[in-house]
């Protein structure tokens, strides 16, 4: 049996961020802003038939493109009580990440996790991300929400691939077993 990874899949600050002191995300994009070019996020695409997203991450991106182009196909998960936002391609569950998560890994392609500290640091505390596709914003925020915080131990990692384009770095890690 082929066991689907957890990737985690996000874009932060070079200092960090993941959102400025105001929650904004529009400093999310390269040296030129009207360049979509993102051959991480295609390559992940392929490799994905699921995300799990926090509210605030859904709430962002579907105020940013007012539709749900980005997440086509794929069958979104959006941890939340609010049930209004259920239609027949997003779930959304109060459940709890690393349940969630778990009763996923039965079969299907890799799961995408996309959102802030709430569902990242559970996954890291138990260890169930597999990988870290970190997009490096050519952008200092000073302040905002950070996407990390604390956790208990060191999780060591190991380099996969590398991708440079307008001015953005994509770095893809795999946790060490």
């Amino acid at each position: 049996m082929i066991v689907r990874k957890v990737i985690l899949y996000i874009a932060m600050s070079l200092d960090g961020y993941i959102t400025d002191q105001h929650g904004r995300i529009d400093w999310l994009h390269g040296d030129n802003p009207t360049d979509e070019k993102t051959e991480s996020y295609h390559h992940l695409l392929k490799h994905v038939d699921s995300v799990i997203m926090s509210e605030t991450a859904f709430r962002m991106i579907e105020k940013k493109v007012n539709q749900y182009w980005i997440h086509q196909g794929l069958k979104i998960y959006v941890l939340s009580s609010l049930t209004q936002l259920s239609s027949d391609h997003v779930i959304v569950t109060s459940e709890d990440i690393c349940s969630l998560v778990q009763k996923k890994q039965d079969s299907g392609k890799d799961i995408w996790i996309c959102g802030g500290q709430q569902l990242i640091t559970p996954l890291i505390q138990a260890n169930m991300i597999d990988e870290y596709h970190i997009s490096m914003i050519p952008t200092l925020i000073g302040k905002g929400k950070r996407l990390f915080e604390d956790f208990d131990q060191e999780k060591r990692l190991s380099l996969i691939k590398t991708y440079v384009y307008n001015g953005i770095v994509d770095i893809e890690y795999q946790k060490k077993y």
